[in-house]
């Protein structure tokens, strides 16, 4: 296996997942990832422009992100926001909305496509076990800003009500 430090954290080891490997604490790699830096707006803001600065980061990011050429998913999604910072800043249901709605169209046809979502806070100065982190989010650490990390996967069958 391949092992690479990410800038600024020599004690952090990039690994690849070994094939085969099923164990019932790893996490699965998400279809499709991501981080921006920045404070997250909140959709109960009054101040709408500082709402739609953040909405065209998001979908700026993404853009950037997703693969040329791929179309956004047609099929159901999960969806998964992690904002990184020193403290919560709102309700992380009001700072999901936007996000989702930037999605729209980028990564997924519609927020229709939406069938799980879930969103968390994260002390940036925490402490963190690691195994196998992405670049996108080593990547986002090793600037020192908080950030938001999104993480899409294709939902599993409605039949699994795991």
């Amino acid at each position: 296996m391949a092992s690479r430090h990410p800038a600024g954290f020599p004690w952090v080891e990039l690994t690849r997942k070994p094939l085969g490997r099923d164990r019932p604490d790893d996490r699965r790699t998400p279809d499709f990832e991501f981080c921006v830096h920045g404070r997250p707006v909140s959709a109960q803001t009054d101040i709408r422009s500082r709402l739609a600065a953040w909405q065209r980061q998001i979908r700026a990011a993404a853009t950037a992100a997703w693969p040329a050429g791929q179309p956004p998913y047609a099929v159901a999604v999960e969806l998964r926001i992690t904002h990184y910072a020193e403290r919560p800043i709102a309700d992380m249901d009001n700072l999901i909305k936007p996000i989702q709605d930037a999605l729209q169209g980028i990564t997924f046809v519609n927020d229709r496509a939406v069938k799980d979502v879930a969103g968390n806070w994260r002390d940036i100065d925490g402490r963190f076990r690691l195994r196998y982190i992405s670049r996108p989010l080593a990547d986002a650490f090793s600037d020192g800003r908080q950030f938001v990390h999104i993480r899409l996967w294709l939902a599993p069958d409605e039949e699994d009500l795991g």
